[in-house]
């Protein structure tokens, strides 16, 4: 219900930052929780301010809807309560009346079908309301593991870059706690970063007996800045000293180096963004390696040439060698080397080897959560999905299912494995098991199985087929035995008679396991719209031989419910 005592009153003056302004005071009630903005695509953005006590809280662009709106986006005042807060819009094109439908009220507009909309994703995380991207700030703190994440609140396309914020205990079912690095004025904005605990006081942030939660991120115009949290990461207050380094780069990824007693950043370099050859017009990517004995004071001491943007930097163990450990670097994109790390300098041992083989395009800028429990010990990582556009929605993008990442030999050096975390079995609703069924050329097995939300898993004896694979609502994934590729690479299984795919569908998207992980994929895909259809098949000729060993199908509960 729009509150009643909003006053509108056009302000011509050139000191609340706009050359003509539209504003509205809102009262805020003890029952208030939102202040609701209505929003229409196809209207142009404007720029508008929300301010407390001549203060800036949060500054960004918007679609205001000028008739009835497409659907409503809001801003949390919970802590405003018993406040009056001022709303700016700019003027350009004589929008006055549009802020009258602005209104603060304990619920928003479409809150009582949320995450049953048609399109949203029901085992992967994405948020209310918006647009979201990359995964933040990953971290095990206080019996909760905490995802921040790029987030546009206000709006279906990338932009307005603030943090939003969610927790879970189970790493299946998220609460979404709203924005805690907003954007005070929009040429600032909150980009990628990290988070990490301090137990040694190495920085002097304990206050009370409390180490905060420590938040590192890139604050564009600015260099990378602390923010710290008191409240077991609910609200996130600035450092003083901010920013902490300054350079022309961003997405710091910070952590303790214990053998060394320092701490460490790896952060994009964009000092070096220059030809890599005179006639290509790509750049030259690199990371930056800082360490600090304070978290407050840093040092550049290397470089690693070659990665990109969002870089993870982990010691992780040898799968099946016993007291060996090796240092993983990635990319955004999935690009990965291996090798040693002194605290200083890391040296590669491999070539760089491509984490996600669905195209490129639909994986990025993937986290491992820190601060994990040495009973757990567990790598476990969640990635950004660029989903298929969630139309008429009023959310967009997912999060990746969370994978278990290991370290093993496979047929061309040591590989990053991911697997669905075990957690997964707790989502089963109704399973499905067939066995030992022949395969040949146009005669695969379907599955009696209809659904968009599902668990698969098939083991394949391969035989002499030229290719195997399946065909889940039109994604087709196959290995071709004949020229050893799948996903368009090279591959070289560890056997053929148990070959191995395993798939979480969920909406729009599919995320694809091969043999334990060491081929992984993640896809758009229209689940909701496709003909529902889990099929095996195989391919060769006339006399050919492939089994089915075992298909697992599972349908799965919603993490919403």
């Amino acid at each position: 219900m729009k509150a009643k005592s909003l006053c509108l009153y056009l302000c011509l003056s050139s000191a609340v930052g706009f050359a003509q302004t539209v504003e509205t005071t809102v009262p805020i009630r003890s029952e208030d929780s939102f202040l609701n903005f209505p929003v229409s695509e196809s209207s142009d953005q404007v720029t508008a301010r929300i301010v407390l006590d001549g203060r800036s809280l949060d500054e960004f662009e918007i679609r205001l809807a000028g008739g009835e709106p497409q659907y409503w986006v809001f801003f949390d005042v919970t802590k405003y309560r018993g406040k009056t807060l001022v709303v700016q819009v700019d003027d350009p094109e004589g929008r006055r009346k549009l802020v009258q439908s602005l209104h603060a009220a304990p619920r928003f507009p479409g809150q009582d079908t949320l995450y049953r909309e048609k399109y949203r994703p029901q085992v992967t995380f994405s948020s209310r309301r918006g647009w979201h991207n990359d995964p933040n700030g990953l971290i095990r703190y206080n019996g909760e593991y905490h995802m921040y994440y790029q987030h546009n609140p206000y709006g279906w396309d990338w932009g307005n870059m603030h943090w939003g914020h969610a927790v879970s205990r189970d790493l299946l079912h998220w609460e979404e706690l709203g924005d805690v690095l907003l954007t005070p004025d929009r040429r600032h904005a909150a980009f990628s970063g990290t988070a990490t605990v301090d137990p040694q006081n190495t920085a002097g942030f304990r206050r009370g007996g409390v180490d905060p939660l420590i938040v590192f991120y890139t604050r564009t115009g600015s260099g990378e800045h602390i923010a710290l949290s008191y409240d077991n990461g609910r609200t996130l207050e600035e450092y003083g000293g901010n920013p902490v380094l300054k350079h022309r780069g961003r997405d710091p990824r910070v952590f303790r180096h214990e053998p060394s007693a320092q701490w460490v950043m790896v952060v994009y370099d964009e000092s070096a963004t220059r030809p890599m050859v005179p006639d290509q017009k790509a750049m030259l990517r690199r990371l930056a390696i800082h360490t600090s004995p304070d978290l407050k004071n840093w040092t550049y001491q290397s470089s690693i040439e070659g990665i990109y943007e969002c870089p993870e930097m982990f010691e992780i163990a040898v799968e099946e060698q016993p007291g060996v450990t090796k240092w993983v670097v990635y990319d955004a994109d999935g690009e990965y080397l291996v090798g040693r790390f002194d605290g200083k300098t890391f040296t590669p041992e491999q070539s760089f080897k491509q984490y996600n083989y669905g195209g490129g395009v639909h994986f990025y800028a993937s986290q491992i959560f820190a601060n994990m429990p040495k009973q757990d010990g567990r790598r476990l990582q969640v990635g950004w999905v660029r989903d298929i556009p969630a139309t008429g929605m009023a959310f967009n993008q997912s999060m990746t299912f969370p994978a278990e990442l290991k370290l093993r030999k496979a047929f061309d050096g040591l590989r990053l494995t991911p697997t669905p975390i075990r957690e997964i079995a707790n989502l089963h609703r109704q399973s499905h098991v067939f066995t030992n069924k022949l395969i040949q050329e146009n005669a695969g097995f379907l599955a009696p199985i209809q659904g968009d939300v599902l668990h698969i898993i098939a083991e394949f004896d391969a035989g002499d087929a030229i290719g195997i694979g399946l065909n889940i609502n039109g994604y087709r994934f196959e290995y071709d035995q004949l020229e050893s590729t799948i996903a368009g690479v090279n591959y070289i299984p560890p056997t053929r008679d148990n070959f191995k795919i395993e798939a979480i569908v969920d909406k729009t998207n599919i995320q694809l396991f091969v043999n334990d992980g060491e081929v992984y994929a993640v896809a758009a895909l229209n689940s909701v719209d496709a003909e529902k259809v889990v099929e095996t098949f195989a391919r060769g000729g006339r006399n050919f031989k492939a089994i089915l060993k075992r298909l697992e199908v599972h349908e799965l509960e919603s993490v919403w419910r």
